[in-house]
C-alpha cells in the first residue's frame, strides 16, 4: 500500500510537471470515454432497461402475433383471451392498446396519451401502486362496460392533482364519461411501450363506452388492437414458452381459418420487440456502439504515443533508478500508474460530459405524435462501465511505456546517454506502429461516415411516390371529444367546406392514415374475384381509408378510372382504388376498373389505378395496397389525419386551419 501511495504521488507530480500532454491525454480520453458512456446510457435505457417500474424484468418479454410473411403484428382480443386462457408455461400475459384521451370537463380537457389495458395489466407486470391500489382480480373479466375505475400515472398526479394523497376514490372525467381513480402507478412506470410515455391505464372493457374503441372490434379477431406482453414461469426458458405459443396459435389458425389463416404468435425479449423505441433504435445503437469503440481505441492509441514520447525522453531516469536497485515491474507499475491517473481524470471528465450528452438521444428518435419519454439518465450499470472504459483506456494507453521501460537496455541507455542509437530505434518502431494503427482506424471511421452519410442521401432521394411540398399534416381524435362514427364524418366534412373557403389554402382532405408515419398502418384480407392464392399465400393486404381529393393534395398521379366523391356514401355502390402492384399481382390481364374485390364481408367495385408509392418505409420493395372511401368504410377512430395543401404562406394556412378547429370545437 505504501509503494502504490509512493507512486500514485509521484505519478501526480508527473502530471503537474507535464501541463500540456495531462491536458491533451485527459482531454482525448474524455471525449473517447464520454461517447462510450453516452451510447452504452441509451442502450440501457432502451435495450437493457425497457420498462422501468417493473418487477424482475427479465422474466418479462414481448407476445407478438406473426403473420405468414413473418411481419410481427398486433392481437386481437379474442385471441388474446384464448392465449391467456390456456397457455401453461407463462406466469400471465397482458395487453395494451395506445390511445388518446381527453381529462377533464369540456370547457377545460387536457390531451393526454393512455393505454386501454387488460385488466390483468399490472399484475403481470408486478407494479406496485405509489398510492392506492391497482385493477383487482374482479376487474379482470370480459364484460362490456363493467370497471369504470382507472390507474394515473405520477406525472398526472403531480401535475393535475398536486400530490393529493387521497386522489384514491376520487371521480376522473375522460372522454366526457366520469371513472374512479383507484391508484397511482410508481414515478418511473409509463407503460409498456418503450419510449413512450402514458399517463392513464384503464380496462379495455371500458374503450367503447369512452368512445375509443367500437364494441365489436373487442369481439372480432381480424380487429388486432393489442400490444402483448407476458410473465415467464420460473424455471422455463424463452423457447419452451415460445414453443407452446406456436402449437396453440396453430391450433387456434385450424379452428378460426377465416381469420387466423396464416397468423402465428411468437415470445420475444423485450429489446427485441417490434412496437416501441427499441424496434427504431436497435440497429442504429450497435453501429453508434461500435463506432465508440474505434473512437476509444483510436484516442487509447493517440495517448499511448503521448506517453511513449515521454517515456522515451526519460530513459536516463530510467537507467539511474535501475541503477540504484529499482526493480523493472515496479518501473512498469509507475507507468502504469501515472497512465491510471490519467484514466481516471479523463473518465471523471467524461462521465460529467455525458451528463450532458445523453440527453441528445430525443434527436436520434423519428418524431411522432406520441409522447417520447426516455429515461435516460445515469445509474450504477453506467457508472460501473465508465470504470471499466477506465481501466481499459489505463491498460490500453500505458501498457506500451511500460513494456518498453522494462525492456530498457541500461548499458545502452547510459552509454548513448538516452539519445539516439539503436536504444531509441524499439521505441520509434513502436510509436510508428501507434501512428500506423491511429490513421488506419481514423480511414476506418472516415470511410464508414462517408458511406453512411452518402447512403443517407441517397434514402433522401428516393421518391416516395407524393409530394410533401407545402403540405400540413395533423391528427384529429375526435372520439376523445365524445364524437360518435357519423359526428366524426360530419365534422370532417364540414371542416372541409370551411377551410377550402379560405383564402390560402389550395385543397383539404383527410384519412385513416399518413403514409410512412410511425406505425405501418392496417390491413385486410382480400378475396379478388377470378384470383387463386397459391398455398400460404398471404392475402392480407395494406390499405388507407380516404377522403376525395386525397391524391391531388398529396400529388399521388391517377393512372386510370376516377377519384372517390362525396357521392361514395353508405347508400351507393361499395368501390375501391388499387396501386399499379395490385394491379399486377391480382389482374395478370392488366385490367382493373370493373373488377370486384372482397373485403369486410362485402363486394368492392375498383374506380381506379394509382401510381406505386412509399407507404412504410422508403426502401421497401412494390407492394400491393388499396384505398376504400371515408364515408363508406370508416368505422373507427385510428386518429383522422388532416391534410392541407397551402397556396401561399405554409404557416399562415397553419394558423387558419388552427383557428378553424378551435371555432368548430375547442375540445378536438
Amino acid at each position: 500500500m505504501t509503494s502504490l501511495l509512493q507512486d500514485l504521488r509521484y505519478g501526480a507530480r508527473m502530471a503537474l510537471k507535464s501541463p500540456g500532454l495531462t491536458f491533451a491525454a485527459v482531454l482525448t480520453l474524455a471525449i473517447g470515454i464520454a461517447a462510450n458512456t453516452t451510447v452504452f446510457s441509451w442502450i440501457d435505457s432502451i435495450l437493457l432497461r425497457p420498462l422501468p417500474g417493473i418487477t424482475n424484468s427479465a422474466e418479462v418479454v414481448a407476445f407478438e402475433s406473426v403473420r405468414a410473411n413473418g411481419d410481427a403484428i398486433t392481437t386481437s382480443y379474442p385471441d388474446y383471451r384464448d392465449y391467456r386462457d390456456h397457455l401453461t408455461l407463462l406466469d400471465g400475459l397482458a395487453g395494451a392498446s395506445p390511445t388518446p384521451l381527453s381529462i377533464g370537463d369540456a370547457d377545460h380537457s387536457e390531451r393526454v396519451w393512455g393505454e386501454f389495458v387488460t385488466g390483468n395489466y399490472f399484475h403481470v407486470l408486478g407494479v406496485k401502486p405509489l398510492l392506492g391500489r391497482v385493477f383487482s382480480p374482479n376487474e379482470y373479466g370480459d364484460t362490456q362496460g363493467g370497471y369504470p375505475v382507472a390507474v394515473i400515472s405520477y406525472g398526472l398526479w403531480n401535475r393535475r392533482f398536486h400530490r393529493d394523497p387521497g386522489v384514491a376514490g376520487q371521480r376522473i372525467r375522460v372522454n366526457r364519461q366520469e371513472l374512479t381513480i383507484v391508484g397511482v402507478a410508481p414515478e418511473h412506470f409509463i407503460g409498456t411501450i418503450t419510449g413512450i410515455g402514458f399517463e392513464v391505464w384503464i380496462p379495455v372493457m371500458m374503450a367503447s363506452q369512452l368512445n375509443a374503441i367500437p364494441d365489436w372490434m373487442v369481439r372480432d379477431r381480424q380487429s388486432r388492437i393489442l400490444l402483448g406482453v407476458a410473465r415467464m414461469k420460473k424455471g422455463v426458458t424463452i423457447q419452451q414458452a415460445r414453443a407452446e405459443v406456436a402449437a396453440l396459435a396453430h391450433q387456434i389458425a385450424r379452428i378460426e381459418p377465416a381469420t387466423n389463416q396464416g397468423i402465428s404468435a411468437t415470445l420475444l425479449p423485450l429489446w427485441q420487440g417490434h412496437f416501441g423505441a427499441q424496434a427504431t433504435m436497435l440497429g442504429p445503437l450497435r453501429v453508434l456502439m461500435a463506432v465508440c469503440a474505434v473512437v476509444l481505441l483510436i484516442v487509447c492509441a493517440n495517448v499511448a504515443n503521448l506517453l511513449l514520447a515521454r517515456t522515451m525522453a526519460r530513459q536516463q531516469e530510467f537507467a539511474m533508478r535501475i541503477a540504484l536497485g529499482a526493480g523493472r515491474i515496479r518501473l512498469a507499475r509507475q507507468l502504469l500508474t501515472e497512465s491510471l491517473i490519467l484514466a481516471v481524470l479523463g473518465g471523471l471528465a467524461g462521465v460529467l460530459l455525458s451528463q450532458w450528452m445523453i440527453h441528445s438521444l430525443g434527436y436520434l428518435v423519428p418524431r411522432s405524435e406520441l409522447p417520447m419519454a426516455l429515461d435516460v439518465r445515469m445509474n450504477g450499470d453506467i457508472l460501473a462501465f465508465s470504470i471499466l472504459l477506465c481501466v481499459a483506456a489505463c491498460v490500453l494507453s500505458g501498457i506500451a511505456p511500460a513494456l518498453q521501460s522494462a525492456r530498457a537496455d541500461l548499458n545502452e541507455v547510459l552509454k548513448q546517454g538516452g539519445r539516439g542509437g539503436s536504444s531509441a530505434a524499439k521505441p520509434r518502431r513502436i510509436r510508428s506502429t501507434l501512428v500506423i494503427a491511429e490513421v488506419a482506424m481514423a480511414l476506418v471511421a472516415i470511410i464508414s461516415a462517408g458511406l453512411f452519410a452518402r447512403s443517407f442521401q441517397i434514402a433522401r432521394q428516393i421518391n416516395p411516390g407524393f409530394d410533401t411540398h407545402n403540405v400540413i399534416v395533423t391528427h384529429l381524435y375526435l372520439s376523445a371529444a365524445g364524437y360518435s362514427v357519423p359526428d366524426r364524418k360530419l365534422f370532417c366534412q364540414r371542416l372541409r367546406q370551411r377551410l377550402e373557403s379560405e383564402p390560402g389554402i389550395a385543397a383539404v382532405t383527410y384519412a385513416d392514415m399518413i403514409p410512412l408515419g410511425f406505425y405501418p398502418g392496417p390491413w385486410e384480407p382480400l378475396e379478388v374475384e377470378g384470383y387463386v392464392p397459391g398455398q400460404s399465400e398471404n392475402m392480407q393486404i395494406y390499405r388507407n381509408v380516404v377522403a376525395p381529393g386525397y391524391f391531388g393534395v398529396l400529388g399521388i398521379p391517377l393512372l386510370d378510372g376516377r377519384d372517390f366523391t362525396e357521392q361514395d356514401d353508405l347508400a351507393s355502390q361499395r368501390v375501391m382504388i388499387v396501386n399499379e402492384t395490385f394491379v399486377r399481382r391480382f389482374f395478370r390481364a392488366g385490367f382493373a376498373i370493373g373488377r370486384r374485390v372482397h373485403g369486410w364481408g362485402q363486394w368492392f367495385t375498383v374506380i381506379g389505378v394509382v401510381k406505386d408509392s412509399k407507404y412504410q418505409t422508403r426502401n421497401e420493395s412494390p407492394l400491393p395496397y388499396f384505398y376504400v372511401p371515408f364515408r363508406q368504410v370508416y368505422r373507427a377512430d385510428l386518429g383522422i389525419a388532416l391534410y392541407v395543401r397551402a397556396a401561399g404562406d405554409i404557416n399562415q394556412a397553419f394558423g387558419t386551419m388552427r383557428s378553424e378547429i378551435r371555432s368548430m370545437d375547442a375540445n378536438v
